[in-house]
């Protein structure tokens, strides 16, 4: 009992860290606490929730061997490296484009604002609400700091609900291969969200499972706010928040069909109240509360018309895959895929996870095998039927399996116990070499030690960097620039910017098509406000002779002779005045 009623207190802490974002929302719309001090409270209280479960999950792991002292001592070594990685500028694309640069955006307005050309600042951003007050400080390595504790968060509360089990030895390897987990590791050297979805998923499915085993209805209820809060993470966590329903059902299939109904119905309404601010903030500013999702239905803010690519026919065209290694996608993330390659799904599981399918598919599989590894796949095809497949949308699925896989080790250890410990060995190894292999692209310590000034580490990952320090530099505080083909990447810019958030150049041509001459194009840019054109230069020409007629070019060049004064070009990208 004291073990459960430890585990009780661990998940409502990780739901009381969930709903802090949602606390902040409010304040920091009305323009309270995004600027001043008091703002810190909100990523200080989140730090120490986290760090709480941290703690109770290492009080859970006592290492009784050489081999336990040994894990215990590569996971210390791994954080370290983790950490290291962490004191490095914001390099990352998705750091630079949304997790951190809207809460610059706010910061620079003094509060949290509507930002209409960029479609994600409508997603529910609540540890981007965290990371808001810390960039206001300037203390940008701070989220990465934060991000990297949720996901050690995940991995303690996975050890603790293991050790209250009986088996801490298994509770510490298992903990100790989520957190290696290349996809897991590598998004914790960065500002991102995901591992926020892996701690409150990883809450979810053990209060789930405590409930089933008690019986106890604060445990569902917790169950049901944690998966809510991965929701208010980043949309994906919808995804958690349906199969968790599903997982519902199958938990009370021996119970009347309207009891396990009513049960599951409770647990989605129960997991929408952390999404509610999210909701009603977009229902106000666009008409539909999941803005951008299901607009057509809903019946939102128009939205651009895109061409609709199904995930077969744009994997083909972009990876030349056939339909067999498109099929296989959902197994090939465990095996063959490496961060930073779109094509290899920016990420990698384990191979190791697989042993928790295969588990639950032999003949003498408990129907708790069963539950998890029915979670993990149903998890699985959802995110890879979003059409976009990459390893850290569907990172849920590890907790699962890494439950699963916990069984598998007990079982091994027991009977075979060369075969789990190699097995765990080569485990390990293939996520040391994953994280080897990013640190040498990183290079941490060539920024770290000085040997490379701050301006040159970020150029190398974000190649248009000389251009904004030049712009933020020598560009006057009342300028707004448009950035065109570089990557929305708006994080390191102090001056104001815009972008087309679907098809970069779009209003550039649709100006230039809307103009009978040259100068009505300039007109039509300042009454945008417009001032100036920052661009990739040779992908910027390519597009507008692509999709301007003769006529329409020719007013193109007749803009950029009269009105367009080059401020700035080096390394194929320009910065243009418009006069």
């Amino acid at each position: 009992m004291q073990t459960s009623d430890g585990l009780r207190v661990t998940l409502w802490v990780a739901v009381a860290v969930g709903l802090l974002g949602e606390a902040y929302l409010p304040l920091g719309r009305a323009g309270f606490c995004v600027r001043s001090a008091l703002g810190l409270l909100w990523p200080a209280l989140a730090a120490g929730g986290l760090m709480v479960v941290v703690v109770r999950g290492v009080r859970a792991l006592t290492p009784r061997s050489r081999a336990s002292w040994l894990v215990l001592i590569v996971v210390f070594c791994w954080v370290g490296a983790v950490t290291i990685l962490n004191l490095t500028p914001p390099i990352a694309r998705d750091e630079l484009t949304h997790h951190l640069a809207m809460p610059a955006l706010y910061v620079a307005a003094g509060r949290v604002i509507e930002v209409p050309f960029a479609d994600q600042s409508y997603y529910p951003m609540a540890l981007e609400m965290l990371y808001t007050p810390l960039v206001a400080r300037g203390w940008e390595i701070v989220p990465k700091l934060l991000h990297a504790a949720f996901g050690l968060a995940a991995c303690a509360l996975v050890a603790e609900y293991l050790a209250a089990r009986g088996n801490a030895v298994v509770a510490l390897l298992t903990a100790a291969l989520l957190f290696t987990t290349p996809t897991v590791s590598i998004l914790a050297a960065s500002a991102y969200v995901d591992l926020g979805l892996l701690f409150f998923s990883a809450a979810a499915v053990i209060g789930l499972l405590r409930w089933s085993e008690t019986e106890r209805r604060e445990y569902f209820v917790a169950a049901a706010l944690a998966a809510g809060c991965s929701a208010a993470v980043k949309y994906n966590g919808l995804v958690l928040v349906i199969v968790l329903g599903l997982g519902v059902l199958w938990l009370m299939r021996n119970r009347s069909t309207v009891a396990a109904l009513g049960s599951a119905v409770a647990f989605v309404a129960l997991s929408l109240v952390p999404l509610i601010p999210w909701l009603v903030k977009n229902a106000a500013q666009t008409g539909n509360p999941i803005f951008p999702l299901f607009n057509g239905l809903i019946g939102g803010r128009p939205l651009p018309q895109m061409p609709s690519i199904d995930l077969f026919t744009k994997r083909q065209v972009l990876y030349g895959e056939t339909l067999f290694e498109i099929v296989l996608a959902p197994i090939r993330v465990f095996i063959t895929g490496h961060e930073g390659d779109p094509a290899r799904f920016d990420g990698v599981f384990n191979p190791i996870y697989l042993l928790g399918f295969a588990t639950a598919l032999r003949p003498g599989a408990t129907d708790r095998q069963r539950w998890f590894a029915g979670i993990a796949a149903l998890l699985l095809a959802m995110v890879f039927l979003l059409n976009t497949f990459r390893s850290r949308y569907g990172v849920a699925v590890l907790v699962p399996l890494a439950l699963v896989l916990a069984e598998v080790l007990e079982h091994g250890l027991g009977r075979w116990r060369r075969v789990a410990l190699a097995g765990i060995a080569a485990a390990l190894a293939f996520n040391g070499w994953h994280l080897v292999s990013f640190w040498m692209h990183i290079d941490p310590l060539s920024y770290l030690t000085g040997r490379e000034s701050r301006s040159a580490f970020i150029a190398r990952f974000v190649p248009e960097y000389p251009l904004v320090e030049f712009a933020n530099t020598k560009l006057p505080k009342d300028t707004r620039v448009d950035l065109e083909f570089l990557g929305s990447r708006g994080y390191y810019w102090q001056r104001p910017y815009r972008y087309d958030a679907y098809f970069s150049g779009t209003t550039l041509r649709d100006t230039i098509r809307g103009a009978a001459s040259g100068d009505e194009v300039a007109a039509g840019l300042r009454r945008a406000g417009i001032t100036h054109i920052a661009a990739a230069d040779g992908l910027l020409f390519r597009f507008l002779g692509d999709n301007l007629s003769e006529i329409e070019y020719k007013r193109w060049e007749d803009f950029g002779r009269d009105h367009l004064r080059r401020l700035y070009g080096e390394r194929g990208f320009g910065l243009y005045e418009i006069g």
